[in-house]
């Protein structure tokens, strides 16, 4: 008798895919780090909550679950730690912040430096 037609045997495949992740849900984590080069569209950060902040030429989306930073443009990654502007007013921001003293509140922001571009052109001064 085949493993596969025995009782329980399509069960126990069956818990197993649903206890591996799906192949196109990225995994929780820093995908590039200071000084890497990176194409456009390419993923930056994965994470559950905003450790990590988009800076120049990085946007944010939003996917089931993962706040996850692509680049905007090709070019080098840059992490900066930058003093943070939280709107007291907003009362989330008031609850997620309360325990921290507003004049010492940091972020680290992901920014990404375009490359030089080639010099084979021509600028055309404008008229």
């Amino acid at each position: 008798m085949n493993n596969f037609l025995k009782p329980g045997s399509i069960t126990k495949l069956i818990s197993r895919s649903l206890l591996r992740p799906s192949p196109n849900v990225p995994y929780y984590g820093l995908y590039r780090t200071e000084g890497d080069v990176v194409m456009k569209d390419e993923l930056l950060v994965s994470q559950r909550r905003f450790n990590y902040h988009p800076g120049a030429n990085v946007y944010h989306l939003h996917d089931r679950g993962c706040s996850l930073l692509k680049a905007d443009c090709d070019g080098i990654v840059m992490i900066t730690r930058e003093k943070a502007e939280v709107d007291f007013s907003n009362s989330e921001m008031k609850k997620a912040y309360e325990h921290k003293h507003p004049d010492g509140i940091y972020k680290l922001t992901y920014n990404v430096l375009p490359l030089k571009m080639s010099q084979k052109f021509k600028l055309i001064e404008e008229v």
